[in-house]
C-alpha cells in the first residue's frame, strides 16, 4: 500500500468514528430536547391529576415509592408516545424490574 493509501484509510476510519460519536450526540440531544418540552409543559398545579388513579396505582407493590415529579413525567413520556423511554426512566430512578417498571407504566397509560 502507498501512503496516500494509508492515509486515506486512515481518514475514512476516523469519518466512521465520528459520525458514530455525531449520531450518539443527536440521541442525547433529542432526550434532553424531550426532557425540556416536559419541563415547559408541566401544568403549575402537581394535583391536578385523578386521586382514584393515583391510589390505584399507589397500592401496587414495588412502586409505591414513585414521588409526584417522576410520575408526572411518566405521564407525559407516555402521552408523547414514549412509552419504552418511560419505562427506562422509572427503571433509573427506583431501581425496578422491567416486569414491575412495564406494569407501572401499562397502568399509567390506562389511566390517561
Amino acid at each position: 500500500m502507498e501512503f496516500t493509501e494509508i492515509v486515506a484509510v486512515v481518514a475514512l476510519i476516523l469519518s466512521l468514528l465520528l459520525l458514530i460519536k455525531v449520531f450518539s450526540l443527536q440521541s442525547q440531544l433529542n432526550d434532553v430536547k424531550s426532557d425540556l418540552e416536559w419541563m415547559n409543559n408541566r401544568p403549575n398545579n402537581i394535583g391536578m391529576m385523578n386521586s382514584s388513579s393515583n391510589k390505584e396505582i399507589v397500592s401496587q407493590p414495588k412502586v409505591n415509592d414513585v414521588d409526584a415529579d417522576l410520575e408526572e413525567r411518566l405521564r407525559f413520556m407516555v402521552a408523547s408516545n414514549q412509552k419504552i423511554k418511560a419505562i427506562k426512566v422509572l427503571r433509573e430512578a427506583r431501581n425496578l424490574s422491567l416486569k414491575d417498571a412495564k406494569d407501572y407504566v401499562d397502568q399509567l397509560e390506562r389511566d390517561i
